[in-house]
């Protein structure tokens, strides 16, 4: 099973480039962790997805965080759908952990791939 601790080391250029990245993708569209984060993670770095996936859950701490307290006095959020949305996704995230790691890491590559092209056709066919 990947672990974190014997990984070589990742040159610090290519992560505060992702971070980057995927703050403006986090304001400008509401994305960021998994979409941009795990791929980044995967091509740039070499992360094994499970290594990418929990790294990417992680990064979502901080940059929800500073969105939500950055946007709280505008009257941009809806609470009440974000609780309501947000509390069942806790269970959806321990049931994901739960599934990713009985998976091999090559179908949660391919799966992932496949919901990116799917949802983006689906953006596209929608103009």
């Amino acid at each position: 099973m990947d672990n974190a601790s014997n990984l070589p080391k990742v040159s610090v250029y290519p992560l505060l480039g992702i971070g980057v990245v995927s703050g403006l993708f986090a304001a400008m569209f509401g994305i960021g962790g998994g979409v941009v984060i795990v791929p980044l993670l995967l091509l740039l770095t070499k992360l094994p997805p499970r290594i990418a996936a929990a790294t990417s859950l992680a990064t979502l701490l901080l940059t929800s965080l500073i969105g939500t307290v950055r946007y709280a006095g505008s009257d941009h959020i809806d609470w009440v759908a974000a609780i309501v949305i947000g509390a069942p996704a806790v269970i959806g995230v321990l049931l994901g952990i739960h599934f990713q790691k009985r998976l091999p890491a090559d179908w949660l590559v391919v799966g992932f791939g496949v919901l990116i092209i799917g949802i983006g056709l689906k953006l596209v066919l929608q103009l």
